[in-house]
């Protein structure tokens, strides 16, 4: 074998020995997609915040294994809560910081890759076909027009000793990460809209009166009538109760500032649309204009029509009403109807079975087999007018009567002076009185039309008041709670006190073992 030969055996052995070198050496995994993303943002996409016209929240209850759906969306110019039956929602600040704090969420780490470990997490789609009851988790939504989805993720579990930090994935993938979370969200309906139903100043209030009673419906009439008027000139004077014995009564104070403040601050609990017809004639102040299906509708909530005395219909609320007056001349009627027992949701939405009845359930007493699954709250339904009265903002001003100007008769003739009395002119030389006389007059007519325009001003705010209020009143039934209610509708025995009891329950408690004249 020749030199070269042996050489060119050498270089072959070395090359090959190279190659199953390389091969039997064990390989280096390549890392999972999923490790590429952590750092970056679930919806890298989604820039713009203020893009965002709608958020869908979905939820779920293992007690009652029903998932529960909140959305709330801008349409048409108006923002609106589709699931809470389009009633109008306050939705544009809320919506923009939830919009924000989904722009900023990033894949802080990897904690899992498969499907089997969302129920781990919590990270199942509440809205899955799955008959998994735990490991469910909340999925937000946020879209834009034409609902374009902009960021649609599941979020989880709390991750076990890290505060604010969660188990989150995208609907639209299996792998799950751990999420530091900031969202300003709610799904309760009362944090999306205007919750101050009457928006009343009471300290504006001068007048209240409670109408107390019940309808009895077997018997078809009104029982347990118990009227109570309270009346006060002004925020700064005492309130008075018509009908009191001052020589041993006295206006309950306590009671009367429950009152008060349940007025001044009435929260709106939950809602139910009224019929269209309906809306429309209450929003025009046309009254009610009654039908069957009206009053079919008005009946399940608590609300009948009965003759009036003078031979007519009248509007008679289950369990009475209540009227308060304000000085900006605006009165609001409050009419109380049927009593339910409700879970948040059912308050907001609604029983599927009728409602009003009056079989337990809705009279809050459960049958002896019957357990709630969660809590429930007590409720009722609120019907709210308004009108305006302007006997309520003062007297209208009346206009000064010009002096008339004498005749050259009576300039040159000393009238009496009853003569000229009669002729606004005071007693004296007839032309320079007049005068006089004018010059206050026109004092006068300025100082009444200051007066007047103010009047008018008062007149046409409350009036516009009341227009406002009973277009947002008239599409819907309000439901308040069952504390408002018992302070709203008080009767004489909890606006009245003795003055001896009071007497006593201000006297100083003296410590014992005193002599007798000095326990005196």
């Amino acid at each position: 074998m020749s030199e070269a030969q042996r050489t060119g055996l050498f270089v072959g052995v070395a090359a090959l020995s190279v190659v199953i070198a390389v091969m039997a050496a064990p390989s280096t995994p390549k890392p999972p997609a999923e490790f590429a993303d952590v750092g970056t943002p679930f919806f890298p996409e989604f820039e713009d915040p203020l893009a965002a016209t709608a958020l869908e929240v979905v939820g779920y209850s293992e007690d009652t294994a029903e998932a529960r759906i909140f959305r709330v969306e801008f349409k048409d110019g108006v923002w609106k809560i589709p699931s809470r039956f389009n009633y109008p929602a306050d939705g544009k600040d809320r919506l923009g910081k939830t919009a924000t704090s989904m722009l900023g969420i990033k894949k802080e780490s990897l904690a899992g890759r498969l499907e089997a470990e969302h129920e781990e997490f919590g990270v199942i789609d509440p809205m899955s076909e799955s008959t998994a009851l735990k490991g469910r988790g909340q999925r937000i939504k946020l879209q834009g027009p034409d609902n374009k989805t902009f960021a649609d993720i599941i979020v989880g579990k709390q991750v076990p000793g890290r505060s604010g930090f969660y188990y989150v994935r995208r609907a639209d993938e299996k792998p799950t990460y751990i999420a530091k979370l900031d969202l300003s969200l709610s799904t309760k309906f009362a944090d999306w809209i205007e919750t101050d139903l009457l928006k009343l100043d009471g300290n504006r209030l001068t007048g209240i009166n409670i109408d107390k009673y019940s309808v009895d419906l077997d018997q078809g009439r009104i029982v347990g009538r118990d009227p109570s008027e309270l009346t006060r000139k002004s925020s700064s004077d005492p309130w008075k109760l018509d009908g009191i014995d001052e020589a041993t009564e006295e206006v309950n104070a306590d009671e009367v500032r429950k009152l008060v403040n349940a007025l001044d601050d009435l929260k709106i609990m939950g809602v139910r649309t009224k019929p269209v017809k309906l809306s429309r004639d209450l929003a025009l102040d046309e009254g009610i204009q009654l039908n069957a299906a009206i009053a079919a509708d008005m009946q399940s909530k608590g609300y009948f029509f009965a003759k009036s005395p003078e031979g007519g219909q009248q509007l008679v609320s289950k369990e009475g009403e209540v009227i308060a007056r304000t000085d900006q001349g605006v009165v609001y009627d409050l009419r109380f109807g049927d009593v339910f027992n409700g879970t948040e949701e059912e308050i907001e939405l609604g029983f599927t079975k009728s409602e009003g009845s009056d079989d337990k359930k809705d009279d809050g007493e459960k049958k002896a087999d019957e357990k709630p699954a969660v809590e429930t709250t007590k409720s009722r339904y609120l019907f709210v007018t308004a009108h305006f009265d302007e006997n309520l903002i003062g007297d209208k001003p009346a206009e000064p009567v010009k002096p008339t100007e004498p005749s050259d008769e009576a300039a040159e003739s000393e009238e009496p002076a009853d003569a000229l009395a009669a002729t606004n002119t005071p007693a004296g030389d007839p032309k320079t009185q007049y005068e006089a006389a004018l010059k206050k007059y026109e004092a006068d007519k300025a100082a009444y039309e200051g007066e007047l325009a103010s009047w008018n001003a008062k007149k046409e705010e409350g009036e516009k008041k009341v227009k406002e209020l009973n277009a947002r009143f008239a599409e819907w039934y309000y439901v308040i709670s069952a504390e408002n209610f018992d302070n709203l509708s008080q009767g004489r025995a909890s606006l009245v006190k003795s003055k001896k009891a009071a007497a006593e329950s201000d006297a100083p408690v003296l410590p014992p073992g005193l002599p007798p004249g000095l326990q005196n």
